[in-house]
């Protein structure tokens, strides 16, 4: 589970990151990975569609292999739209959804 404190940080860009490169993943994304969660933030304008559910599942568990231990995946979406059809497919491989309001 995603603390406030982890969140806060992730969003300030305090947080240490881990890119899909030192996963063995291609692109230049990254990820904050605790002991148990697997947390990616998406920051842009286009719609998260479903086959951005898609690579994120792959990514959690390609995450999951390299730490050794299983990761929960939680998404931080600041302010794209979430396509309905990405959400409850998420949810239903237990990955938490968290829409961010911007100020």
């Amino acid at each position: 589970m995603l603390t406030r404190d982890e969140k806060e940080a992730i969003l300030k860009g305090e947080a240490a990151a881990t890119s899909l490169k030192q996963l063995g993943l291609r692109g230049r994304g990254e990820v904050f990975l605790s002991n148990t969660t697997c947390v990616r933030l998406i920051d842009r304008s286009s719609r998260v569609l479903r086959k951005d559910a898609e690579a994120f599942v792959t990514l959690l568990e390609t995450a999951s292999v390299h730490t050794g231990r299983d990761l929960v995946g939680h998404l931080l979406i600041r302010r794209a739209p979430l396509c309905s059809k990405a959400r409850n497919w998420l949810t239903a491989r237990g990955v938490m959804v968290e829409c961010i309001e911007v100020d």
